[in-house]
């Protein structure tokens, strides 16, 4: 009696793994990250970025984005979601969007916007990435090249939750990836969609698209050195064109309101957010962090 105990432990575990490779086998189908765990993953990496990276924590103007990301977001695919949106306090001119519905502009992007409908584009590509489910789908990337099996378990069977340490290395692995031009590309046409439906001029998208263009061809190396939203979402020539394009699909019929470029609201944001102190130049983040761009961690 006393040899058959271990032989049915041996057993009982045999389901538990050949789970997991059922699990191993079903991602590449987007079959293990289902809606609930894009959410819940999500909210634990952002857990964990939100106290490593230097955010703006001033009330009104977190209101304020808040406010208007998620008037555009209840216009997407997934208005269901709870969108939350930060605005990273470093000069970066870069945005990025979690799972799940976590989106960051970086407030040196935000400064170079002349009117609230550029920020609503900004918010609106986020969104667009978050609708069509382009970060789980990076997610799912990451954990197929790295210690799948570990984040696995911790992760998709409901098992012990993700550790903080694993969670922030995520998180990195995810900030610093970036998109197809598929993806970039559906995230624009979907953007255009949103702002539309929402009441807010899209040619926002094109003016803030024309000015970043413009400072990079006139400092190119201070622009790479901003951590340029261009790394990672290119704004090639045929982006802007294919962006225009449909802008003038869209608008081609006869809309039943005026769309939204500015207000008087946005100055005031916009004051208030250049009052602040300087940005910090960079993460400053020790070498290693999974957070810090170029960084050496695995």
């Amino acid at each position: 009696m006393t040899g058959g105990t271990p032989r049915r432990g041996r057993l009982a575990g045999r389901p538990f793994r050949a789970g997991l490779l059922a699990c191993l086998v079903a991602l590449p189908l987007a079959g293990c990250i289902n809606e609930n765990r894009e959410i819940a993953i999500g909210e634990q990496i952002a857990s964990q970025v939100n106290s490593q990276v230097p955010l703006v924590r001033d009330v009104p103007l977190n209101l304020y984005v808040n406010d208007l990301g998620r008037l555009i977001a209840r216009r997407s695919a997934r208005p269901e979601l709870q969108y939350h949106f930060y605005i990273v306090n470093t000069p970066g001119i870069n945005a990025f969007a979690l799972p799940g519905g976590h989106i960051y502009v970086n407030r040196g992007l935000i400064e170079r916007t002349g009117n609230v409908s550029e920020l609503a584009g900004i918010l609106a590509h986020e969104i667009g990435h978050v609708a069509a489910r382009h970060g789980a789908e990076n997610l799912q990337r990451h954990m197929r090249t790295r210690s799948v099996a570990a984040v696995m378990y911790q992760l998709v069977l409901d098992r012990e939750p993700l550790l903080d340490q694993e969670a922030l290395r995520l998180g990195g692995e995810l900030w610093a990836s970036s998109h197809s031009r598929a993806d970039e590309a559906e995230a624009d046409r979907l953007a255009v969609n949103y702002l539309v439906a929402t009441g807010v001029d899209p040619r926002g998208m094109l003016s803030l698209f024309s000015a970043l263009l413009e400072e990079e061809a006139q400092d190119p190396q201070a622009m790479a050195a901003a951590d340029s939203w261009f790394s990672t979402h290119p704004a090639t020539a045929a982006r802007m064109d294919a962006t225009r394009a449909h802008i003038r699909e869209v608008m081609a019929t006869p809309l039943e309101r005026e769309l939204a470029r500015n207000n008087e609201s946005y100055a005031a944001f916009l004051r208030r957010l250049s009052a602040l102190p300087p940005p910090m130049l960079g993460m400053q983040l020790p070498m290693g962090h999974p957070l810090r761009k170029g960084s050496d961690a695995e």
